[in-house]
This record gives C-alpha cells, sequence and structure tokens, in this order.
C-alpha cells in the first residue's frame, strides 16, 4: 500500500537514505542511468538515428555514459523545482499526476545537459523531443528501484483507511453496474486493465492485485482530483448530514482532465507507451495522448468518471470541505475555490505572509509584527471554525436528500449558498395525505442570513408540525406575525426591517391539488407544453395592521407528468453574461423550458451548469444564495 512515511518540503530523503555519495550512486544514480538508455532503446523513437543508441549499456564508452548519468543525478534537484518530491512505497507504487506543460519544463532543463555531451552532438536530431521522451520513463525507473513520485499538497491529509473505503466503494460501483445492466461492464471506463473471465466480479478482498491496486490507486487520487479544484475531503462529524458537493462544467472538466493524467501515468508506470491502436502485448495504447487532444467519447467517459465523486463520498460518510488557495498554489492543473468568505480569509493569509517578508527590521518591531500576526491568524481561524460550525448547524435542520425524496422520488433542490451559511432555506414535512414544502429566502446571507433562516425555520415548523396549521395562508400568517414580534419589527425606533419572502405549497397527494401562498416569491408550473409563472399576491405588511389573517392562498389541479418550480431571487439575480446584468426571471423560464426532456437529477446538473457559465462569462461572484426546487407530480 502508501507509505506511511511523508516526504519533506525541502526534498532531503534520498540523501538521508543515502548519505555516503558511493551507496548514492550505487543504489540510485547507476540503476536509473542504466534503465533510462535500455528503455530509450525499446521504444523505438523516430527521432532517433538507427545508430545513435545501437551499444547495450555496459560497451558505452565513459564519456557516452557520464550523460546517463548526469541526467540521472539531476532528477531529485529538477523534479523540486518544479513541486515534485521523490518518495519511497511499500509494495505499491502511487500513480504520480505531471502534467505534459510540466514534462516539457523538465525537457528544457535536461537539453542544457544533452549539449554538454558531445558523444550525442549530432547524433540526436530533435533534442526537445528525445528529452520529453526521456522524462516520461522517469517515474517507471524510479518504480524499479522502489520511489514514487508526488507533491507533498497531495498526500498530506490523506489515510489508509479512507482510501480503502474509497476504493470498496468505487468497486460496489463498478458490481452495482455490472449487474444493472446484466452485461460485461467496458474495463476501460472503471480502469481495470488487464481483466480476464469474471476475476474482476469478485469482492474487493478477493480480486486480483492488479485490479486491487487499480482501485486503490483511483481511490487515492480522489482527494487529488476534488484538491484540483479547492477542495479537500473530510469525515462528517457523527449527527451531521454530509456536504452534497455539487460539480459546474469548469470542474468537471479540470478533474476529468487530472484523471487522464491520472489514468496515463498509470500506463506508462505498467509499461504501456503512445501507439495507434491499443495492443497488449506491445503495451501501446491511442489515448496516452494530451487530454485535449482526446475525442470528445474519450473526454466524456472521464467526465462521467469524475461525476460519480460526490456519490463516492457520500457512500463513505466523507465530505469535501473547501481549502484555502494557498493550499493548491503551487498545483499547475488546479483552479480556486469561489466563496467570497474564503477569499477575504485567503486574502487576509496572503496579506500577513507579505507582512511576515518585510518585517526585517529591528527585533522590537519585527516582534510587535509577530504578536499582532499571531492575532490576525487568531481571528481568522476563529471566523472560518465559526462559519463552518454554522454550516454544521444549519444542514442540522434542513431535510436531508433521502426525506425529499420520501416526499417526492422524482425531485431536486438545487442549493448553493453563497458564503458558506445560507439565508435561504426549504422546507418538507409529509402528514398522511397531503405534503408541505416551501422555498424561503431571508434578508442578507452568510451568518445574519442564517440566524434569520433558522428563526423562520424554526417557525414555520412549529406552524406545521405542532400547531398542525393546513391553509398555506395561515401558516403565513403565524410565520410572518411571530416574526415581527421576535424581531420588535411594530416598535419604531428599536424594530428590525429584515424580513423573508417566501413560496409555500400544500400538495394532497389523493387528488393532486395544490394549495399555495406567497411573498414576492413565484411559483412555476409546466404542463401540456407551457410553463406558467403564478405570481405571489401577499405583503408581509399584511399581517402588521391587524389582529386578523390578510394573507390568501390560490389552488391549482395538477396531473400526473406535471412540474412545479419554486425558486429564491438568487438564481435570477445573478450578474453575470458579457454585460454584466441579472439573469432574469424571463431567461430562467425559457431556459426551463428547454430542460423538459431531462430527468430532475439532470435538470439540477443543468441548471447549476447555466447560472455557473453566466457568472463566470464576466467573471463576477456569486451575487446572493441560490435555491431552487423542481418537482414532478
Amino acid at each position: 500500500m502508501l507509505s506511511k512515511s511523508t516526504y519533506n518540503s525541502d526534498n532531503l530523503l534520498i540523501q538521508d537514505t543515502f548519505p555516503d555519495k558511493k551507496i548514492l550512486k550505487k543504489k540510485f544514480i547507476d540503476p536509473i542511468a542504466e534503465n533510462l538508455y535500455k528503455d530509450i532503446q525499446k521504444s523505438g523513437l523516430l527521432i532517433l538515428p538507427p545508430d545513435a543508441l545501437n551499444k547495450e549499456f555496459k560497451n558505452l564508452t565513459k564519456a557516452e555514459k557520464s550523460f546517463w548519468y548526469d541526467f540521472a543525478a539531476e532528477i531529485p534537484d529538477k523534479f523540486r523545482n518544479l513541486n515534485l518530491f521523490i518518495h519511497p512505497f511499500e509494495d505499491f507504487c502511487r500513480t504520480c499526476i505531471i502534467t505534459d506543460n510540466e514534462v516539457a519544463a523538465l525537457a528544457q532543463l535536461d537539453q542544457n545537459i544533452l549539449l554538454s555531451h558531445k558523444s550525442y552532438q549530432g547524433k540526436i536530431k530533435d533534442r526537445k523531443q528525445f528529452c520529453i521522451e526521456l522524462n516520461y520513463l522517469i517515474p517507471a525507473e524510479l518504480k524499479k528501484i522502489g520511489y514514487e513520485v508526488i507533491r507533498y499538497e497531495e498526500v498530506a491529509e490523506i489515510n489508509i483507511s479512507m482510501i480503502k473505503k474509497l476504493a470498496r466503494a468505487i468497486h460496489s460501483r463498478y458490481l452495482h453496474e455490472i449487474r444493472n445492466q446484466s452485461r460485461k461492464t467496458d474495463n476501460y471506463i472503471f480502469y481495470n486493465p488487464g481483466d480476464s473471465g469474471n476475476q474482476n466480479l469478485s469482492d474487493f478482498d478477493n480480486l486480483p492485485d492488479e485490479i486491487k491496486y487499480s482501485n486503490i490507486d483511483n481511490a487515492a487520487h480522489i482527494p487529488t482530483k476534488l484538491l484540483s479544484i479547492g477542495y479537500k475531503i473530510r469525515q462528517v462529524k457523527k449527527g451531521f448530514k454530509s456536504f452534497a458537493l455539487h460539480l459546474n462544467e469548469e470542474e468537471i472538466e479540470t478533474m476529468a482532465r487530472v484523471e487522464h493524467i491520472r489514468w496515463s501515468w498509470e500506463k506508462r508506470l505498467n509499461g504501456w507507451t503512445s501507439g495507434s491502436k491499443k495492443d497488449d502485448i506491445k503495451k501501446t495504447h491511442p489515448s496516452l495522448i494530451p487530454y485535449e487532444q482526446l475525442s470528445e467519447q474519450e473526454k466524456e467517459k472521464d467526465r462521467e468518471l469524475v461525476k460519480l465523486i460526490p456519490g463516492f463520498l457520500q457512500d463513505i460518510d466523507y465530505e469535501a470541505s473547501p481549502v484555502s488557495p494557498n493550499r493548491i498554489k503551487k498545483l499547475s492543473y488546479a483552479i480556486k475555490p469561489q466563496s467570497s468568505i474564503h477569499k477575504i480569509l485567503d486574502e487576509t493569509r496572503e496579506l500577513n505572509d507579505q507582512i511576515k517578508k518585510l518585517a526585517n527590521m529591528t527585533p522590537k518591531i519585527e516582534e510587535m509584527i509577530k504578536i499582532r500576526n499571531n492575532k490576525i491568524k487568531e481571528a481568522i481561524i476563529e471566523v472560518e471554525s465559526s462559519y463552518n460550525y454554522a454550516q454544521h448547524i444549519q444542514e442540522s435542520f434542513l431535510p436531508d436528500d433521502l426525506y425529499v425524496r420520501e416526499c417526492f422520488p422524482d425531485s431536486f433542490v438545487l442549493f448553493k449558498p453563497k458564503d458558506i451559511v445560507s439565508g435561504d432555506f426549504y422546507f418538507f414535512s409529509k402528514q398522511e395525505h397531503i405534503i408541505i414544502f416551501a422555498a424561503a429566502d431571508c434578508t442578507g446571507h452568510g451568518i445574519p442570513g442564517a440566524m434569520l433562516s433558522t428563526i423562520g425555520y424554526g417557525i414555520l415548523d412549529q406552524a406545521v408540525n405542532e400547531i398542525k396549521l393546513t391553509d398555506p395562508s395561515y401558516i403565513l400568517y403565524h410565520l410572518y406575525s411571530r416574526i415581527h414580534r421576535f424581531l420588535r419589527n411594530e416598535a419604531e425606533e428599536t424594530g428590525m426591517s429584515d424580513d423573508m419572502d417566501i413560496i409555500l405549497c400544500i400538495l394532497d397527494i389523493r387528488t393532486n391539488i395544490l394549495s399555495y401562498a406567497g411573498v414576492k416569491n413565484s411559483l412555476y408550473h409546466f404542463e401540456k407544453g407551457e410553463l406558467v409563472e403564478y405570481r405571489a399576491k401577499n405583503s408581509p405588511e399584511d399581517c402588521k395592521a391587524v389582529e386578523e389573517c390578510l394573507f390568501s392562498s390560490e389552488r391549482i389541479q395538477l396531473n400526473t407528468g406535471d412540474i412545479i418550480y419554486l425558486c429564491t431571487d438568487g438564481y435570477t439575480d445573478q450578474f453575470g453574461g458579457k454585460h454584466h446584468k441579472k439573469y432574469q426571471s424571463k431567461r430562467l423560464m425559457n431556459f426551463l423550458l428547454d430542460l423538459q426532456d431531462s430527468s430532475m437529477s439532470e435538470q439540477s446538473d443543468r441548471l447549476y451548469e447555466e447560472i455557473e457559465q453566466w457568472r463566470e462569462s464576466n467573471n463576477e461572484d456569486q451575487t446572493d444564495d441560490i435555491l431552487v426546487i423542481g418537482i414532478r407530480i
């Protein structure tokens, strides 16, 4: 499995392992040099003339050998320059993640070595490509002598227990697909090369090593793929619901690219090279090319695989948590997280680091800055911890996915807080033959909005599950009268102006009659090819002046196959596009019409991708919390 030891940031492991230069040469430099020469011979590169490498290594002249020795000796230092480190492994070699651009950068350094050796001058026509091919061989040569190539950021928080759980989840999902399809599944999708017969259908513990290690390697790189989009993996605390990670198009594409890099290096580590067709005997594969050169069909295989990752995490009670860009800034394949609170915190950390660098002053001033830095650091940790804990609190009272499915099997909830916690909330309650559900938007977002959402959810829960109100208008009256009294809105000087927008529905599942009432938020109904918007007819003011309920409710007769949508204004108010404009409700309605041939889960994904593309087209921050609920009757 993976080695328990970790490689330090100064890349001193090889020197520590081989403190004697003679032992270093014998155990590391000599075997790497000879194996590189032999494997480049076998590759049959067209860029090499027939007589360039026609000797056995032992018959090379001292001058010819010196290039290979120099090349091997430089590997640790040049890898360190790209944040790549050499690490011993036990039993199982973890696949490296090295981009094609990084290979090109490594090759550029090697061209100078090649030019300094007269024995090969004039023989190698394409020095650049020759050095690129050599660098593609390095991880495989390291594997032969017991070393793997890693980045510290990729393995800092990985543990064997988590990897085994993920590997089992991957194999379990694979078996599930096999049984569903009642036919043999294409092994390329699941990355179990070399399968024969039905040995890949056995339980995880009984799998052949090659297949088992392929699953483990895939699992070990799930944290790496998540790190590439700004997330780390953590175990869900007991009693809490796992965070459902929604991947946008850019994140899926980034992770798919990383997965292709992983798969390519797994092939290379097992002796495969690029070829015009797949050949198990010659070990050639046409997909051993950069991700950008793959066909859309091949890219889609990688995309489909990474889309399964959120499900894998939930299967083992893990979740994805945002990390600081400082954790991933050295990763050439990464994108940054988008939460504004994380941006603020990370910018503060960066400023803190810059202050430290400028602190080359008197000891007294340096000490003062050190104290201030520590206070800033403590404040950052406190704010970040508060947000994370507030997120756990909010997730604990919001209905979990299974309960929503119990109420409406064919439905989705797209929930995307602006700043970790949300002023939006959703509500579902099933009582005998009626289902009560709502989408609400409290004033503000972040911590203030979340506090109001907690109050609003509690009062709504009381009205529905304790007082047992079953008329939407009376539920809203109870909700708003209690909120206004709680926030002292009736007081002229001390009252707060904070309030709530909501659309609340009650469905009688015996008759499919939907009763609804709303304040500002609309209800959308798709029936027979048309999408109709039902605007809210109530105002919060209707319960301030008098003691009686002035809220009104409406009824709609729904039919099997109809779809209703509830949403807050976060989606339609999102700025984006080329001209920095709001998305607006008309565009949303048109997009919902375009989604009608898709399943509800696909609609959720496409709604998410649509708003992210809208936002990113002008590099906008998320404007507000986003909540969209879709239910097919």
